[in-house]
């Protein structure tokens, strides 16, 4: 009887009659027997699959039946198995992630004729491949010769992998990172010629793992100047992809030795096909490694923001004064562009480049703002936590000792100011800033018990939190890109601007840069979230705690003109201003401090170790945290 006439169906529960018309009609009865399988309970799988085994090992037919099998799992997508199950269709991070989502909407044909494609329409998952390695040896060995990889088909695949991980390593980006950019020279480079070789003769394989270990090392370096110069998604997700070839790749040329374990290769495989759906992981994976990064840059600017001494201690204290009554000016605008524009764009437009100008001039003058110091500073306290020799107590203590002086100091700068400023408007325009409905609103609006003041200001400390990454973000760009030295070094740069100047500004993108655009990202997320949120008719305010403290300053001493200065009610907002930053504060520290954490794998337990001796030390020595000792304080 030919292939091409055979029959299948199930006449009885212990016969079985094959016949295959056509290549569809055989692929869609292989993916029901597959179905059928799959579809019960793993503790009753083995005994289906045995019981199929012995039906087909007592038939007539036994051999044109194992021919049927292997004939069809020989097909020629059987390489698109082997070298795609598990890994990324794209060297490109987004775009996997978006295919990743179509596979998840859109139909496919499962036994159009591809392999892979029946397979991945089974929908396997973890369990699948357990079961697979828990099966019988006597099972595994009858239905291996059937699986079993032919060397036509590990050429194919084993070359396929070497070609895609060759062109992801020799691309421009990464050949950039290395510490030698002769192409030629590239452990990856070679690669192809060299498995094809190891296929061909299995002898070669003391080859294939000398250049496995060279190209794994070549990784290594390059993760090594990743983590010291900084690094982007799409480069975590070029080095990991790197990796699976490599690892998929010993896996096939491992096959053509001696007691090779076939079983370990197709249990890979079906984890494989349970895990390349899977949208969360490789996003997560892949992010958690840049939040590393963006974290470890957020860190080191933050470490300008602790005090290490009573003297610094001071110097931030009088920068934050004068931080405040930059603010005053800030909250004037903002009043004034409250009251003269109307149309929403331009209102956030407005309010947008008035934040982030006036943060800009805190910047430029060295000046301190307290809400942008605590997601910077977490990240800093995570790393003392990570060294041994330092004290992250001492540490914490630090931060908190800073952060204290740096919001009062802000206060004591924005309060008087905004005051003064207010009577100085009176004495030239003989009425105050804010009419009397407005001046009322300025003191209700910050009373805890009678607005959202709590809500809004923990929204705020979110706002807070985001700016953070933006500055970690931009201090990780320009790090992988190497901007400074490339600004310092270009011949264009330095022969429009000087050396010197080329130098100034190579100095500002590495050092002000970050902070900059942490800035301008804040005032814009201050300045347009509002407006944004109340067209779907949320309201949404800013409650952050030194344009808080700018505006209350304006709001009591206009009630004071109007006669309507309520004691009880100032004493109120006082405490809502105070109430505003450590929300502010506590909202963006915790935020980056947890995100720290989880990028640093420092580990819920020790986490939680470390908070218990923060609370002990706040019970025994609470003034710890709020006024450094006269000795220097070493964080």
């Amino acid at each position: 009887m030919a292939k091409r006439d055979l029959k299948i169906s199930t006449l009885s529960k212990n016969v079985i009659k094959f016949e295959f018309a056509t290549p569809r009609e055989r692929a869609t009865w292989v993916y029901g027997m597959l179905r059928s399988i799959l579809d019960i309970p793993v503790a009753r799988r083995t005994e289906r699959l045995a019981r199929l085994t012995e039906e087909i090992e007592a038939h007539p037919h036994r051999d044109d039946i194992r021919a049927a099998f292997r004939d069809f799992w020989s097909h020629h997508s059987y390489v698109r198995v082997i070298s795609e199950a598990g890994l990324p269709d794209e060297i490109f991070l987004l775009r996997e992630l978006f295919g990743r989502a179509v596979k998840h909407l859109l139909p496919e044909d499962e036994v159009r004729g591809d392999l892979y494609v029946l397979l991945d329409s089974l929908g396997l998952k973890e369990s699948d491949a357990t079961w697979l390695a828990s099966l019988p040896d006597e099972l595994v060995r009858w239905w291996s010769d059937i699986f079993s990889l032919s060397p036509s088909s590990m050429l194919a695949s084993c070359k396929i992998l070497a070609l895609r991980a060759a062109n992801v390593a020799l691309s421009r980006d990464l050949l950039f990172l290395a510490s030698d950019d002769d192409i030629t020279k590239s452990s990856f480079f070679h690669l192809p010629s060299l498995v094809e070789s190891v296929v061909l003769d299995p002898e070669e394989f003391p080859r294939w793992v000398e250049q496995r270990d060279a190209c794994i090392a070549q990784l290594r370096e390059l993760n090594e100047r990743v983590e010291k110069e900084g690094t982007s998604a799409g480069l975590i997700f070029r080095l990991r992809l790197l990796r699976s070839f490599l690892w998929r790749i010993d896996q096939v040329l491992s096959l053509r030795r001696p007691g090779a374990d076939t079983r370990k290769f197709a249990v890979s495989v079906i984890h494989g096909f349970a895990s390349q759906r899977g949208i969360v992981k490789v996003a997560s994976s892949t992010l958690r490694r840049l939040a590393r990064s963006v974290v470890e840059k957020t860190g080191r600017v933050g470490v300008h923001y602790i005090a290490r001494n009573m003297r610094t201690w001071r110097t931030m204290g009088a920068g934050a004064i004068l931080a405040g009554l930059i603010t005053c000016f800030t909250a004037l605008v903002k009043y004034g562009i409250s009251a003269t524009i109307h149309p929403p764009f331009l209102v956030a437009l407005g309010h947008s480049l008035n934040y982030a100008v006036s943060f800009l001039l805190m910047q430029a003058g060295g000046f301190l703002l307290a809400s942008k110091m605590p997601a910077a500073t977490a990240a800093t306290l995570v790393d003392a936590m990570e060294d041994p020799a330092r004290d992250h107590m001492a540490s914490l203590q630090a931060i908190s000792q800073t952060q204290c002086i740096v919001t009062l100091g802000n206060l004591v700068g924005a309060i008087p100011a905004s005051m003064a400023m207010d009577m100085i408007w009176h004495a030239v325009f003989g009425h105050p800033f804010l009419t009397q409905v407005e001046a009322q609103h300025g003191v209700q609006m910050l009373m805890p018990h009678q607005s959202g003041t709590i809500a809004f200001a923990v929204v705020t400390g979110v706002l807070l939190w985001l700016s953070s990454l933006a500055t970690g973000w931009t201090a990780n760009y320009i790090a992988i890109h190497r901007m400074g030295t490339s600004i310092t070094n270009s011949l264009r740069i330095r022969r429009r601007l000087g050396a010197q100047r080329a130098e100034r500004l190579a100095d500002w993108v590495q050092h002000q840069a970050p902070g900059s655009v942490g800035y301008v990202v804040l005032g814009f997320l201050l300045g347009t979230v509002p407006i944004l949120v109340s067209l779907f008719g949320i309201p949404l305010e800013v409650r952050h705690v030194t344009l808080s403290a700018a505006s209350l300053g304006y709001a009591i001493d206009g009630l004071r003109f109007y006669g309507l200065l309520d004691r009880t009610q100032v004493v109120f907002s006082i405490l809502g201003v105070l109430l505003v930053g450590v929300l502010n504060i506590s909202t963006s520290f915790v935020l980056s401090f947890l995100l720290a954490i989880r990028a640093r794998d420092v580990g819920e337990e020790r986490a939680r170790h470390f908070l218990k001796e923060v609370g002990r030390e706040l019970v025994a020595n609470p003034l710890s945290f709020l006024w450094p000792s006269s000795t220097e304080s070493q964080a």
